[in-house]
């Protein structure tokens, strides 16, 4: 089925080959969606842009038809491990039949949120930690294998610079987080440095596979811009791309009030860097990289892999793109150094 035809109403739940990943669009004007993901138990994270009382996500609840218990998103959500602001499941331990259940009337305002439902098998096999986008408060200590942000909207993931350290970032949940990963996922960012970095994710989930267990101290946020640093690493990807190759394309995140429209991004450094660009594209139009700075323009195109673009002696760079909904999608990571 192809569910974008229904875009922006239309269910498009990502299925990932051990996990699944819900928005809005998923839940608003549907009654029932069934949780085949918890069939042999699952455990489920959610978060949302409101509190506990949120009116929308306290009648969206997850129901177990075996005890007839249910459980709102709006409560998943705020569940935190006191003292590490972790993200605690809502665990189903058992086999079952599950389901997310809209008690709410076809007339209620919805909200953005992210419901993230992952084996449970497979989760309790990997050492991860995950957080919240909106309370995310990590002190700086060694991480797990695999640390994840969850947030119902775009947002920010930043860290200074530390202990010397490499990791790679994904725009997946922590079991798709490693290299060859199930799903083969291509990564977001990765470096062998650590000059600290400020990732500004175009949909709800990020994980990070750090090499060596030295202390590190993570932030995240809300404040997504379009304006940018360009000293610090980043990418720039089209809103909900994740990058796997053995998922649909068609199945992305979206947000209440977002679409596939076209967008401009400024990146401005206060002293004169080398910028180098590495590029994935499946795009039909031109993605758009201008150095400011010296007025040169790249383009960048049809399916590729790997681009690269080099920027000398920059300070200020103009990114934009006209149009890249799905099946279409890419990413430009930016890695500055010294000019």
């Amino acid at each position: 089925l192809l569910c974008l035809a229904l875009l922006p109403f239309g269910s498009c739940v990502v299925q990932f080959s051990q996990s699944s990943l819900y928005d809005i669009y998923d839940f608003h004007g549907t009654k029932e969606v069934a949780l085949p993901r918890c069939d042999n138990g699952c455990l489920i994270f959610a978060s949302t842009t409101g509190t506990a009382q949120d009116a929308y996500m306290k009648n969206l609840v997850v129901h177990d038809y075996t005890s007839g218990k249910d459980m709102s998103i709006a409560a998943i959500s705020k569940q935190v491990q006191a003292g590490t602001s972790q993200k605690l499941p809502y665990d189903l331990a058992t086999r079952g039949r599950y389901s997310i259940l809209n008690l709410n009337s076809p007339d209620a305002q919805p909200s953005d949120v992210a419901v993230y439902v992952i084996d449970r098998t497979k989760a309790r096999s990997i050492d991860f930690e995950i957080y919240d986008a909106s309370s995310m408060v990590r002190p700086s200590v060694a991480p797990k294998n695999v640390v994840t942000v969850l947030a119902a909207k775009q947002f920010v993931v930043k860290a200074d610079r530390g202990a010397v350290n490499s990791f790679t970032a994904r725009l997946t949940g922590f079991e798709n987080a490693i290299e060859n990963n199930a799903d083969q996922c291509t990564y977001a960012y990765k470096t062998q440095m650590f000059d600290g970095f400020e990732f500004h994710v175009n949909g709800p989930i990020i994980s990070l596979v750090f090499d060596k267990k030295n202390p590190v101290s993570i932030q995240a946020n809300y404040n997504w811009l379009n304006v940018r640093d360009l000293s610090k690493g980043g990418f720039i990807a089209p809103p909900g791309f994740h990058g796997c190759a053995k998922v649909n394309p068609l199945q992305v995140f979206r947000q209440w009030n977002g679409g596939f429209y076209g967008e401009d991004f400024d990146l401005h450094s206060a002293t004169k860097l080398r910028v180098t660009w590495d590029i994935d594209t499946n795009v039909t139009q031109d993605v758009v990289f201008k150095d400011m700075t010296n007025s040169k323009r790249n383009t960048v195109n049809g399916v590729k892999k790997n681009v690269q673009i080099v920027m000398e002696n920059t300070e200020f760079v103009n990114s934009y793109y006209n149009e890249a909904a799905p099946p279409n999608g890419f990413i430009a990571r930016h890695t500055p150094s010294r000019a």
